[in-house]
C-alpha cells in the first residue's frame, strides 16, 4: 500500500496539477512554488506550457522560462518551446529524470523496490535454511550424544525416549517454519505481480490522457486561428468595399462638377489614390496578421507576414519593430538590431525601439550598448524603468551598479 501511494504521489503533486488551471495567477503560482521548491519533476510540464498555443498569457509563459532557466541552469532559451523542447531530448532527460507522465521512471522505481522485496526475501530464505540446518544438526547432535550416553547408561533409556521424541518436535517445527516462509514468499510474489499490473494500468492511462490532450489542444487551437483570420479578412473585405464606393461617389460629383476635360486628370487621381489605399488596407492586415501569429506563439510565421508587409510598405515603423522582436525571440540578434535600427530612423522618438533594441543588446552580452540604448528609452519615456527592473531579459544586468543606478534614478 506504502508503494502505490507513492506511486500515486509520483505520479502528479499539487503543483504541477495547478499547471493546468484556467486561472493565469494560479498558473503563475504554481510556478513560482515549483521553481522555489527546486521541483525538478516539474521541468517537464514547466516545458509542455510553451508548446504554441496552449499558453495565451505572456507572463505565464514568461514565469516559466525563468523556472525553468532556475531549475536548469540553461540561459538564453526565452520562452521557446522548439529550444527547450531539443534541450531536453539531447539533455535534460538524462539529467534530470523523466516527467510526471514518463512510464520509465515509475517502473524504474517499482522495479527498484521489487528487487528490494527479492533481496530481502532472498535474506529470509537463507536465514530460514540455516536455521532449519542448525537445528537439524543441533537435533541430531543431541540425539547421538543421547544414543551414546543411553548405550553406556540402560538406565536411562526412558530418558533417551523422551529426547528422541523432543528431537522430532524439533524437526517438525523447522518444517513448520518453513511452510511458513513459502507461504511468505508466495504472498510477496503476488504483491510484486499486482504492482505490476497497477503500474502497466497507470501508465495505459496516463498515455491516453496526454494524447485526447494534445488532439483537443490542436484542434482548438486551428479552429480559432482560422476564425480570427477570416474575420479579419471579412473586416477588411467590407472597408474596402464601403471606401471604393464612397470614392467612386466623390469622382462621379467631381467629374459632373469640373467636366468632361478634367475626366482623365480625376480619373488618374482616383487610380492613385486606390492604390495608396489598397497599400494601407494590405499593410493594416498584414500587420494584424503577423501580430496575431506572434502573439499566439509563433515567431517564425510572423516574421514571414512582417517580411510581406515591409514589402508593401517600406515606412511601416511598427512593422519593423515588431519585425525586430520575433528575430529577436528566434535569437537572431544583429538582424534584430538592423530592423530597430530602421523602426528608429522613422520614428526617432519611439521609445519602445530603444527598450527593445536593449533587451538585445543584454542578450549579446553587450553591456555598454544595452545601457546606452536602455537610457534613451527611459528618457522618452520613465515607465521603463519598471519594466526593465521586472523584464528577464535585464537578468543578468539587476545587480550591476550601472543598470541599478539608471532603472532607479
Amino acid at each position: 500500500m506504502t508503494l502505490i501511494l507513492s506511486l500515486l504521489l509520483l505520479v502528479q503533486s499539487d503543483e504541477i496539477k495547478n499547471l493546468r488551471d484556467v486561472n493565469p495567477t494560479v498558473r503563475k503560482n504554481a510556478i513560482s512554488t515549483i521553481a522555489e521548491k527546486g521541483d525538478q519533476v516539474g521541468i517537464r510540464p514547466l516545458i509542455d506550457l510553451l508548446i504554441p498555443g496552449r499558453e495565451f498569457d505572456d507572463s505565464v509563459r514568461s514565469a516559466a522560462d525563468n523556472a525553468l532557466e532556475r531549475l536548469t541552469g540553461v540561459r538564453g532559451n526565452g520562452p521557446d518551446y522548439a529550444k527547450w523542447h531539443k534541450w531536453w531530448e539531447d539533455e535534460g532527460k538524462k539529467k534530470f529524470g523523466s516527467t510526471r507522465f514518463d512510464a520509465d521512471r515509475i517502473r524504474d522505481q517499482v522495479d527498484n523496490r521489487i528487487k528490494e522485496v527479492d533481496d530481502k526475501t532472498r535474506e529470509a530464505k537463507n536465514e530460514i535454511r540455516i536455521l532449519s540446518i542448525t537445528v537439524a544438526i543441533i537435533a541430531t547432535a543431541f540425539v547421538l550424544v543421547m544414543i551414546y550416553f543411553v548405550g553406556h547408561v540402560s538406565s536411562k533409556l526412558k530418558e533417551w525416549k523422551e529426547l528422541v521424541r523432543q528431537a522430532g518436535v524439533y524437526i517438525e517445527e523447522s518444517q513448520q517454519i518453513t511452510k511458513r516462509t513459502d507461504r511468505v514468499l508466495e504472498e510477496l510474489e503476488a504483491k510484486k505481480l499486482d504492482i505490476l499490473e497497477f503500474v502497466k494500468k497507470l501508465k495505459e492511462e496516463k498515455e491516453a490522457e496526454i494524447e485526447r490532450f494534445s488532439d483537443l489542444l490542436q484542434q482548438n487551437t486551428d479552429h480559432k486561428l482560422r476564425e480570427e483570420v477570416m474575420a479579419l479578412r471579412q473586416k477588411a473585405d467590407k472597408e474596402l468595399e464601403e471606401t471604393y464606393a464612397q470614392l467612386k461617389q466623390q469622382s462621379e460629383l467631381e467629374v459632373r462638377r469640373m467636366g468632361g476635360d478634367q475626366k482623365e486628370k480625376i480619373d488618374k487621381d482616383f487610380k492613385s489614390q486606390k492604390e495608396a489605399f489598397d497599400r494601407e488596407a494590405q499593410g493594416h492586415i498584414l500587420f494584424l496578421q503577423g501580430s496575431f501569429a506572434h502573439s499566439h506563439g509563433k515567431p517564425e510565421e510572423a516574421l514571414k507576414i512582417y517580411r510581406k508587409l515591409i514589402a508593401v510598405k517600406p515606412d511601416h515603423q511598427a512593422g519593423w519593430e515588431k519585425m525586430g522582436t520575433a528575430l529577436r525571440e528566434l535569437m537572431r540578434y544583429d538582424e534584430a538590431l538592423e530592423a530597430y535600427q530602421k523602426a528608429s530612423e522613422l520614428d526617432p522618438e519611439d521609445p519602445s525601439t530603444y527598450y527593445n533594441m536593449a533587451a538585445t543588446y543584454a542578450r549579446m552580452r553587450k553591456r555598454d550598448k544595452m545601457l546606452e540604448t536602455l537610457n534613451l528609452a527611459i528618457k522618452n519615456d520613465g515607465e521603463f524603468k519598471d519594466e526593465a527592473l521586472n523584464d528577464p531579459a535585464f537578468r543578468d544586468y539587476w545587480n550591476d551598479p550601472s543598470f541599478k543606478d539608471l532603472a532607479e534614478a
